[in-house]
């Protein structure tokens, strides 16, 4: 019995760990990103400025170093860039 509640709680931590790793990520593609956020918003963060842009921004998905990922993860980190 108290083994089968560690592996229960054991499962609970690495799923946590997991859908946290999957929100913070950048992906190649809008489609990946899409996929991941759901309902979130997808961004383009350009990791050398450390700015994200939103579809419908001349910097959207332009730049050779960035991805895409979910706007409330990426708020956290980055800032919007200017329209």
């Amino acid at each position: 019995m108290k083994i089968a509640r560690n592996l229960a709680v054991l499962a609970g931590v690495l799923f946590t760990a997991t859908a946290a790793f999957a929100a913070s990520q950048m992906f190649p593609s809008e489609a990946e990103a899409a996929q991941a956020c759901g309902a979130d918003t997808v961004v383009w963060v350009d990791l050398d400025r450390g700015r994200f842009y939103q579809k419908g921004q001349a910097e959207f998905g332009k730049g050779n170093n960035g991805g895409y990922g979910c706007l409330k993860q990426v708020h956290a980190k980055y800032r919007p860039g200017h329209a």
